[in-house]
C-alpha cells in the first residue's frame, strides 16, 4: 500500500474513532452541562491548566523522536522507555507537591486535590509512551482507533454515572482519569511494549530532537492555555467556566479535526522527509481540503450561535455567545497553523517551531492581559486579536522552512473564503425572515440555507474540489 493510501486509511480509522466517541460524547455532554455548574468547568479548567503545562515537560518530545528516528533498535526504545518513565515520575510528584501553591494562586482550596488526583496521568503516560509511538511509527491507525474508542465511551460513562450521582467537578476529573488508564491498558496490551531500561547513555540524538520538539510543544501549551490563566487570575470562576464552555465549543472542531490530522500527518510526513516535492504538495493539498470543511462549519458556527446556546445549552449559557462567535470566527487559523507546524517538526525543523510559539506567546499574553480589562467579552476578544496576529507573524516563516510559497497557500484557501463569505451574508440578511419560528426551527433552517449557499459557491468557483473530496472517500472506504 502506498503511503497515501496508508494516510487515507489512517485519517479513516480516526474518522471512525472519533465519531464513535463523539456520538457519545456530545449525548453525554448536554446531559452533564445541564447537571453541572459554569463553577464546576472553571475548577476542571483550571486544574487542566496546570497538568496541561507540566505535561509539556514529562514527554520531553521523546515519543516524537520515536516517530521520526530513520532507524530504531530495540536497546533504543527500552532506554527512551527508561527516560519516560523518570520524567513522568519526576512531573507527577512535581504537580502533586505544588498543587497547593496552585490552589492559592488562583484562591480556591479544592483545587489542591484535584490537581493531585490528575496528576496520576503522568505515570500511565510513561507506560503507554513506547507503545503508543511505534503504533504511529508503523502507521497502525486501526489500533489506535481502538484505544481511542475505548478511552472515549470510559470518559463519557463514567463522567456521566458521577454527574447523576452529584459529584460535581470529580465527575469530570475522574471521568477523563479512567479514559486515561482504559487507554493506556489497551496500547499496552496489544501494541509494541518493551520493558524500560534506566541505562540511559546512547539517546542523545533523541534528547535533542526531543528536546526542540518539547520545547515548541511546551511554548505552545502555555499559549494555549494562556487565557485560561489569565481568565483564573482576574475573573470569577464562573466566567472562567462560561469561557471555558465557549472555548471548547468552538474549537471542538479544530480539536477533533487536528487530533486526527496531525496522528496521521507526523508520521507519514516523518516518511516523506527524503522526498520534499511530493511532501509539499499533500501538506497543499491537505489545507485545501481541510479549510473547504473547516471554514464554513466554524463561520456558520458563529452565525447561529445565538440558536445553538439557545438549543443545546440553555438559556442560563447566554452568556456564551458572544465570546463562542469571536473564538469560532478565528479557530481556522490555529487549524491552518497547526497542519503547518506538524509539516515542519516532522522533517526535523523543530527549532523552526519552537522560535513561533515563543512569538505566539508573547502575542498571546500582551493580548489577554489588554482585553481581560473588558471581563469576560475582552478576554475573548483578546483572544481572536492573539490568533489573528501570531498566525501572521509566524506563518511566512513557516512556509518557507517547509518550502511551500505563500501563493500557493493563498490559494490552497481562496475558494473556501470565499464561499464561505457568501454563506454568511446570505445567512446574515435572510435571518430575520425566520424570527417568528422556535429556537430549533430556526436553527435547522439557517444551517440548511447556509450548507445550500456554500455548496453552490463551491461549485462555481472550485469544482475540481469535488473530485479531490470523491477520491479521497473512495480511498477512505476501500482503505484498510
Amino acid at each position: 500500500m502506498s503511503l497515501e493510501l496508508q494516510a487515507i486509511a489512517g485519517v479513516k480509522w480516526g474518522v471512525v474513532a472519533k465519531l464513535v466517541t463523539q456520538i457519545t460524547a456530545w449525548v453525554v455532554t448536554l446531559i452533564v452541562i445541564r447537571v453541572l455548574t459554569p463553577n464546576d468547568y472553571g475548577l476542571m479548567a483550571l486544574s487542566t491548566v496546570v497538568t496541561s503545562v507540566i505535561a509539556g515537560i514529562a514527554e520531553f518530545g521523546l515519543g516524537a523522536s520515536l516517530v521520526h528516528a530513520r532507524e530504531l533498535t530495540r536497546s533504543d526504545l527500552a532506554r527512551v522507555g527508561g527516560a519516560l518513565l523518570v520524567l513522568n515520575t519526576v512531573c507527577m510528584i512535581l504537580a502533586a507537591s505544588a498543587a497547593g501553591l496552585f490552589a492559592d494562586l488562583f484562591g480556591d482550596p479544592r483545587l489542591e486535590l484535584i490537581i493531585q488526583v490528575s496528576a496520576l496521568q503522568f505515570l500511565f503516560a510513561a507506560i503507554v509512551a513506547v507503545p503508543e509511538s511505534l503504533a504511529y511509527r508503523e502507521l497502525n491507525f486501526r489500533w489506535l482507533a481502538v484505544a481511542d474508542i475505548a478511552a472515549g465511551l470510559t470518559i463519557s460513562m463514567t463522567t456521566l454515572a458521577l454527574a447523576l450521582t452529584g459529584a460535581g467537578v470529580w465527575a469530570l476529573v475522574l471521568g477523563n482519569l479512567a479514559g486515561t488508564v482504559v487507554r493506556c491498558c489497551v496500547l499496552w496490551m496489544g501494541g509494541t511494549a518493551v520493558w524500560p531500561s534506566l541505562r540511559l547513555s546512547g539517546i542523545g540524538a533523541f534528547l535533542r530532537y526531543g528536546g526542540a520538539w518539547s520545547g515548541g510543544r511546551f511554548v505552545w501549551q502555555l499559549t494555549y492555555v494562556a487565557d485560561v490563566f489569565v481568565a483564573g487570575r482576574f475573573l470569577s470562576e464562573t466566567a472562567v467556566g462560561t469561557y471555558s464552555v465557549a472555548l471548547q465549543l468552538a474549537n471542538l472542531p479544530l480539536q477533533k479535526a487536528m487530533g486526527i490530522v496531525n496522528q496521521v500527518a507526523f508520521p507519514a510526513i516523518a516518511r516523506l522527509q527524503d522526498d520534499l516535492p511530493r511532501m509539499r504538495k499533500r501538506v497543499v493539498g491537505a489545507i485545501r481540503l481541510m479549510a473547504s470543511v473547516a471554514i464554513p462549519a466554524l463561520w456558520g458556527l458563529a452565525i447561529v450561535a445565538d440558536e445553538v446556546v439557545s438549543v443545546v445549552l440553555g438559556e442560563r449559557w447566554e452568556s456564551v455567545i458572544l465570546p463562542l462567535r469571536l473564538i469560532a470566527v478565528v479557530a481556522p487559523l490555529r487549524m491552518i497553523a497547526g497542519l503547518l507546524a506538524t509539516a515542519s517538526s516532522a522533517i526535523g525543523r523543530a527549532d523552526i517551531e519552537l522560535g513561533n510559539t515563543v512569538r505566539a506567546l508573547l502575542i498571546f499574553i500582551v493580548a489577554l492581559l489588554v482585553g481581560v480589562r473588558w471581563g469576560l467579552v475582552g478576554l475573548a476578544g483578546g483572544y481572536a486579536v492573539a490568533v489573528a496576529l501570531s498566525f501572521f507573524a509566524t506563518v511566512f516563516r513557516t512556509l518557507r522552512v517547509v518550502g511551500i510559497p505563500a501563493s500557493a497557500l493563498l490559494r490552497a484557501l481562496s475558494s473556501a473564503v470565499a464561499s464561505s463569505v457568501l454563506m454568511s451574508v446570505s445567512v446574515l440578511l435572510l435571518e430575520p425572515v425566520f424570527l417568528d419560528a422556535d429556537d430549533w426551527v430556526r436553527l435547522a433552517l439557517l444551517v440548511a440555507l447556509g450548507v445550500a449557499v456554500y455548496a453552490a459557491s463551491l461549485a462555481l468557483l472550485d469544482r475540481p474540489i469535488w473530485s479531490h473530496a470523491r477520491r479521497v472517500m473512495t480511498a477512505l472506504r476501500s482503505g484498510t
